[in-house]
């Protein structure tokens, strides 16, 4: 399965790398703890989420400011910077409704991002959540992090890999020797000592616990039963905030779920059922197929393109024609499929099979 990496612009003029994989209806996912668009396409311990979530959707992610293909030279940030990050990929990319995924650190970000803009956001998941840094939650694990903090100022990026090993055994505990290296490898090419040393400085100042009542989108919280790097005891607090949420607990130890462990499956199962239309492909509707009969090939093309998430210059680019050509095709679309809007376009090209 292949994957398009492209860039936005977040309001400061910070650019954003993201990644487009996968067809069907866009699924975004929120950046996390320090990521890289293009080498976790490959990672043992990533590539399976990325080809799960890229089977019936357009899986839309990116990397946050400072790391991976985004830029790096941001000097400080902060949580809603983190934010705006998301927000510059979904407005890049016109996405009206979409299935929002938030892991770990994620979780914060999507929480804030579906009370800013609850009718963007159709489902939300909050896996193994961190909602409250460990400056805002005395504990054993808040004295473990913040000695950590300390240890990414002097052991990141170094040769010895002692110290992003122990990174690693946090959060794959269960997985083999070489799946560990492999990740502590890959800490080094995520980002810069001085970014993931600012990272973990907003990390700690996380709070946003009381936000958590104001969500009114169907949320799904699943929880990691061992989880080493969350403290899975604050997940069914953080449901139990939430009107109306689901919640899902998950026998393992490994905060990243490994592809040859029974929670993987189970956490499958379960976000199938909680994310509308990733589950089974589409039964064919003879109307709305009848109705896409009528477009031509090139409107075919666009009206697919436009299921991708993709927005009119970045399908422009991709048919080598221009964005009036573009545009006249979208009204010539929507007046023969009888829609008016991007998002009932891409459902009756989904109902049509498409």
């Amino acid at each position: 399965m292949d994957q398009r990496i492209a860039f936005a612009r977040a309001k400061d003029k910070t650019t954003i790398a993201y990644a487009l994989s996968g067809e069907g209806p866009p699924l975004v996912r929120a950046g996390t703890w320090l990521t890289h668009v293009h080498h976790d396409w490959d990672s043992p311990f990533l590539g399976h989420w990325l080809r799960f979530m890229s089977e019936r959707h357009t899986l839309v992610r990116y990397d946050p400011r400072g790391c991976g293909l985004s830029q790096t030279d941001v000097g400080s940030f902060t949580f809603d910077d983190w934010v705006a990050d998301l927000e510059a990929v979904v407005d890049r990319l016109e996405l009206q409704s979409f299935p929002l995924f938030g892991m770990s650190q994620g979780a914060a970000v999507a929480v804030e991002y579906a009370v800013r803009h609850p009718q963007r956001v159709s489902h939300l998941t909050l896996y193994a959540p961190l909602v409250t840094g460990w400056r805002n939650r005395p504990s054993p694990g808040a004295q473990q992090w913040q000695l950590m903090e300390q240890l990414v100022v002097t052991g990141w990026g170094e040769d010895n890999m002692a110290f992003p090993s122990m990174f690693a055994h946090l959060f794959v505990p269960q997985s083999p020797p070489e799946t560990r290296q492999w990740y502590a490898e890959l800490q080094r090419k995520m980002a810069s000592k001085e970014v993931a040393s600012r990272f973990m400085k907003v990390l700690a100042e996380l709070s946003m616990f009381k936000r958590l009542k104001e969500i009114r989108v169907p949320t799904l919280v699943i929880q990691i039963a061992h989880d080493q790097v969350v403290d899975p005891r604050s997940a069914p607090g953080i449901a139990g905030e939430i009107p109306g949420s689901e919640f899902v607990s998950i026998e393992s130890s490994n905060h990243i779920l490994l592809e040859d462990e029974p929670g993987w499956q189970e956490f499958k199962n379960v976000f199938m059922r909680h994310v509308p239309g990733s589950a089974t492909p589409a039964r064919r509707d003879p109307a709305a197929s009848g109705k896409i009969g009528q477009l031509s090939k090139r409107e075919q093309d666009i009206l697919a393109e436009i299921a991708k998430g993709l927005n009119n210059r970045e399908i422009a680019a991709g048919l080598f024609i221009s964005e009036k050509t573009v545009r006249n095709h979208i009204t010539s679309i929507f007046d023969k499929l009888g829609v008016s809007s991007r998002a009932q376009a891409i459902v009756m090209a989904k109902e049509a099979g498409l």
